[in-house]
C-alpha cells in the first residue's frame, strides 16, 4: 500500500509539474512543440478544426512537412501576412485544399502567392470538411471574423458525398455533429472535448502519447509505401468506396449516395445565396478522383462531374474543369503517379501545379 501511494503521488506530481510548465510557457513557444495531431481539435460548431498560430510538423507515412496557421486558424506560408490594401480570395475545401502530404511552397496557394501579387490568397480548408462545414465556416469568417472576400473558389471532393450522407448532420442549434449521435450525446461529448482539447495543447505527456500512439497513415497505406516501387494497382490501397461513387453502379445504389448528393446540392445553394448576399463571387473547381484516374473510366460520365457541372450551369456559376489536365498521359497509372502522392489520393506537387495554373488563367480573364 505504501508503494502504491508513493507511485500514485509521483504520477500526480509529474502531471501537475507538466501542466505548470505549460501554464508558464508562452503560446509562441508552446505551439511549436509537438505535431499537428496535438492541435487538431474538436469543435462544437464545425465538428473539428485546426488551432490558430501553430508552427508544427505534420506526418504522412515517412513524409514530414511543416504546417503554419495564422490567427484565424488558416494554413498559410511562413511569415505570410494579409495585406489589408489588397482584395482577398478564399479557397474552401477539404484535405486537398488544406494540402495534406505537401509543403506549402509546393501547394497551389503557395504557387499563386509567388506568381500573383494582386490578391491575398487565403486557405479556409481543413481535413474531412464537406459542404455543410464549408457553409458554416464561410459564414464564420465573413460574419464573425469580418473578413472581406472578392471571390471564393470552392472545391467539392468526391468524398464529400460520403461525408454528407454518412458522417455529418446539423443539430438543433445549427452545429455540425456526428450524424449517428443524438443531440444529447453530442452535447456530452462536446463537454468532454473541452478538457481533451486543453490537454492536447497544454500537456507534454499528452502530446507525446498522442504522437506515438496514433499512426501517420492507415495500415494499407503503410503497406503500400513499403512496396510502392513494385505496385501496379494502387487503387487496392486507396479508400475505394469513398472516391468511386461517380462511376461504380453498386456504390451508387447505397442509400448514403442519394442523401449525400441531395445535401451537397442543398449546401451549395446555401453557400451561393449567402455569397450573393455579401456581393462575393463564387467559382467551382472540379477535379477527378485518383480512383477514377486509375480506373481509366470516362471521366465526363462521372456522376460527381455531372452533379457539379449541372448545378453550376443551372445557377450560372463559373466552373473550372481540370479533368483533361489530370489525364494527359496514355494510362491511368502514369497519370496517377504524375499527379498524386503515391499510396494516397491527394495531389503531389505536379497536381497542385495543375490547380494553380488553371486558377491563374482564370484570374487573368
Amino acid at each position: 500500500m505504501k508503494f502504491l501511494k508513493t507511485f500514485i503521488s509521483i504520477i500526480l506530481l509529474v502531471f501537475i509539474f507538466d501542466l505548470l510548465i505549460n501554464l508558464i510557457l508562452p503560446n509562441t513557444i508552446k505551439k511549436k512543440i509537438g505535431s499537428t495531431k496535438n492541435y487538431s481539435l474538436k469543435s462544437e460548431k464545425f465538428h473539428h478544426e485546426i488551432s490558430n498560430n501553430i508552427d508544427l510538423p505534420e506526418f504522412w507515412g515517412d513524409t514530414k512537412y511543416q504546417v503554419v496557421t495564422n490567427k484565424y486558424g488558416m494554413r498559410t506560408g511562413k511569415s505570410y501576412k494579409i495585406d489589408k490594401n489588397k482584395p482577398s480570395i478564399g479557397f474552401m475545401g477539404d484535405s486537398f485544399v488544406y494540402g495534406s502530404g505537401i509543403n506549402y511552397d509546393d501547394h497551389f496557394i503557395g504557387n499563386l502567392i509567388h506568381n500573383n501579387k494582386s490578391y491575398n490568397f487565403l486557405n479556409l480548408a481543413y481535413v474531412s470538411y464537406s459542404p455543410s462545414i464549408y457553409y458554416k465556416k464561410l459564414k464564420y469568417f465573413i460574419n464573425e471574423k469580418k473578413l472581406k472576400f472578392h471571390t471564393i473558389y470552392l472545391f467539392v471532393d468526391t468524398s464529400d458525398i460520403q461525408d454528407e450522407g454518412v458522417f455529418y448532420r446539423e443539430d438543433k442549434n445549427g452545429n455540425i455533429v456526428r450524424k449517428w449521435n443524438s443531440d444529447e450525446e453530442n452535447a456530452r461529448r462536446n463537454f468532454k472535448y473541452i478538457f481533451k482539447n486543453y490537454f492536447k495543447q497544454n500537456s507534454f505527456i499528452f502530446k507525446f502519447y498522442e504522437i506515438f500512439s496514433t499512426s501517420n497513415a492507415h495500415d494499407r497505406s503503410l503497406n503500400c509505401l513499403k512496396n510502392k516501387n513494385k505496385i501496379s494497382n494502387f487503387k487496392n490501397y486507396l479508400d475505394y468506396e469513398r472516391f468511386s461513387y461517380g462511376f461504380d453502379k453498386k456504390i451508387q445504389e447505397k442509400p448514403w449516395v442519394n442523401e449525400g448528393k441531395e445535401k451537397v446540392l442543398f449546401y451549395l445553394s446555401k453557400i451561393n445565396d449567402f455569397l450573393v448576399s455579401q456581393n462575393i463571387s463564387l467559382t467551382l473547381v472540379y477535379y477527378p478522383s485518383a480512383i477514377e484516374i486509375l480506373e481509366e473510366t470516362n471521366l465526363y460520365s462521372s456522376e460527381h462531374y455531372k452533379l457539379l457541372k449541372n448545378w453550376s450551369d443551372e445557377n450560372q456559376i463559373k466552373f473550372i474543369d481540370t479533368t483533361i489536365k489530370f489525364n494527359l498521359l496514355n494510362s491511368g497509372l502514369k497519370n496517377y503517379k504524375r499527379n498524386h502522392i503515391q499510396c494516397d489520393a491527394h495531389w503531389n506537387k505536379n497536381g497542385h501545379n495543375i490547380i494553380a495554373k488553371e486558377i491563374l488563367k482564370n484570374l487573368s480573364m
